[in-house]
């Protein structure tokens, strides 16, 4: 039992001491344009979701869903949004697919995440990726009318899709 137990410290030891020497001798790659495994690439998004779920809290968007939020919804992604996840029908974002992971072109794939979590990941933001914690220049209200656009962007009302469709000046 004791041989055991010692094989188990020293394989722990020369795991950390390997772990050790490929971050101090800067092995691991960091460029937002190099290659990536397929390992981070499946366990990121993962990563990710968990902790936004686990993060966010079990509240419900607050606004009325009406022309006026939405409406407010538009301006502040053209104005806040748009440059790294494009707008509905646009070309993807040159801007937002030079970012690893590339910014995710905007509103599809928003279904995955509760009204609360997406406010959670505007408001906070994402280490590392580029998002920016939107909660120092947004209020809550202008979060949620984000939250209330992007959830419901497949189903807006006529004169919001028009505000949706027209091109930032």
């Amino acid at each position: 039992m004791r041989k055991v137990l010692l094989g188990a410290v020293l394989m722990l030891t020369i795991f950390l001491l390997a772990a050790l020497a490929v971050t101090r001798l800067g092995l691991m790659p960091v460029s937002a344009d190099g290659l990536h495994s397929n390992l981070e690439a499946r366990i990121m998004p993962a990563v990710l979701h968990a902790s936004i779920v686990r993060h966010a809290s079990g509240e419900t968007n607050p606004l009325p869903l009406n022309e006026d939020n939405l409406k407010a919804g538009v301006d502040t992604y053209k104005a806040m949004c748009a440059r790294c996840h494009s707008t509905p029908g646009g070309n993807a974002s040159v801007y937002g697919r030079s970012f690893y992971p590339p910014a995710p072109q905007l509103p599809e794939g928003m279904s995955q995440y509760t009204d609360a979590q997406l406010f959670w990941l505007i408001k906070h933001g994402i280490r590392n990726t580029g998002m920016p914690a939107w909660g120092g220049m947004l209020s809550d209200e202008e979060i949620w009318q984000l939250v209330s656009l992007l959830k419901n962007s497949q189903d807006l009302p006529p004169s919001v899709e028009d505000e949706w469709g027209k091109r930032s000046r």
